[in-house]
């Protein structure tokens, strides 16, 4: 016991940061709010495709303007940043709780987007991937456990709340966490490694800490924009949040589709969670180990397999099969696209990165839940996803991570070629 205290007392201030900030970006997250969508169907009389449009709309424009506020990580003090994702997160909990009909409940996704799985959940990384120097993989890791932990403990208490309650009570509570607990524990966090910002501002100056690769001219949203490594890169660190995000948002739909009790999907979100700690601990030792490019070439092969036995199999523990293939690939994700960004463009300006990741990624998971949402409501059944599923998490990175390498052997071998022309 004593040596686990002893590593949990070691953890440095920012490792907590992201692993509490993760945590509370939990009431923006799509598993959380899909848990509610059989009551926001009933009690504003929508479908599958009306309940997904409304929730895929308001996703893509907090993803577009992610583009331009992820950039914010880069220039307010961290504890002002987190204070504003957090009250943009409250706010959206409060609409939540308050909405009557359909436009009322379209804010409230925008806000509780924007605000948890946007910003809240952006700074977690962020502040994970730009303080932690030599083992960046195992501190944004950290992040993804506070990611794990809400959504191995939430499914359960709201499925166990919502008997003979009202939804709405349970969304006024999530605000008052936010509020109460989450802002003031974070801030204290925030001040406690403040002055990081001007030790390693210093160091760097001086060159005594590695910033990771630089570009050959200044790195802005539009360059990162015209790098092939990003593009290259963007399909794998997305499939995980448009496949997860479809079918958590539709759980509902899917679970009667498929014949799983609400507690049957509660108890495989742990089975969900658990996996996720796993694939997060071995991914960031591989990371720090090997580099991230090897890790995205297989870590959607748990999710393939997931949406094949959704789409292909009707056994009675489909259930889970299905959330321990997500849970494997949604760990491992975690801790790839917080760390793939710092090992192509390095962590000097990591927050605009990540912005501009977050955008898609964002907008990523605003898409499949409407396309998901219309194919259901169109009669649609699973088992064409499985065949897709194959095709895009299989073959498709085999050929991606070998263009990112080439592409990276290329700019090297130019800059030396250049230095050497150069000297001479």
């Amino acid at each position: 016991m004593k040596p686990f205290i002893d590593r949990v007392c070691a953890i440095p201030a920012y490792g907590w940061f992201a692993f509490i900030a993760a945590l509370a970006s939990s009431f923006g997250q799509t598993f959380f709010i899909g848990l509610f969508g059989g009551q926001l169907q009933a009690t504003l009389a929508l479908s599958p495709a009306g309940l997904g449009y409304l929730y895929g709309t308001a996703t893509l424009l907090s993803g577009i303007l992610m583009f331009w506020l992820g950039a914010l990580a880069d220039r307010l003090a961290l504890r002002r940043g987190i204070g504003i994702s957090l009250g943009v997160l409250v706010l959206g909990c409060m609409a939540m709780a308050s909405a009557h009909h359909a436009l009322m409940l379209w804010g409230a996704f925008f806000l509780v987007r924007l605000g948890g799985q946007g910003l809240t959940g952006h700074l977690a990384i962020v502040a994970a991937a730009r303080y932690a120097i030599a083992q960046r993989g195992r501190t944004v890791a950290m992040a993804s456990y506070g990611f794990i932990l809400a959504e191995a403990i939430f499914p359960l208490l709201v499925a166990a709340a919502l008997v003979g309650r009202d939804w709405r009570l349970l969304w006024w509570l999530a605000a008052g966490l936010v509020a109460v607990v989450a802002w003031p524990v974070l801030r204290g966090l925030a001040l406690k490694f403040a002055d990081l910002d001007l030790v390693h501002d210093q160091a760097r100056r001086q060159n005594k800490v590695d910033f990771g690769p630089a570009p050959s001219a200044e790195l802005t949203r539009w360059t990162l924009l015209r790098q092939p490594a990003f593009y290259l890169t963007l399909p794998m660190v997305l499939g995980s949040a448009f496949v997860i995000t479809a079918l958590f948002l539709h759980q509902g739909s899917l679970a009667a589709i498929k014949g799983w009790g609400l507690v049957d999907v509660g108890r495989a979100f742990v089975l969900f969670a658990v996996a996720q700690a796993c694939a997060a601990f071995i991914a960031g030792r591989v990371i720090d180990a090997f580099g991230s490019l090897g890790v995205l070439r297989f870590f959607l092969w748990p999710m393939v397999a997931s949406v094949v036995v959704l789409g292909w199999s009707a056994g009675p523990f489909d259930v889970w099969g299905v959330f321990l293939g997500l849970g494997l690939t949604a760990g491992a994700n975690g801790v790839v696209s917080g760390a793939v960004w710092a090992e192509l463009f390095g962590v000097r300006q990591l927050g605009m990165i990540r912005g501009v990741y977050t955008a898609f990624m964002v907008m990523a998971s605003a898409i499949a839940p409407m396309l998901l949402g219309a194919w259901l409501s169109a009669g649609g059944t699973l088992a064409p996803l499985a065949g897709l599923a194959i095709v895009y998490g299989v073959a498709l990175p085999q050929v991606l991570v070998g263009a990112i390498q080439r592409n990276k052997d290329a700019a090297r071998s130019g800059s030396t070629d250049n230095s050497g022309s150069t000297d001479s």
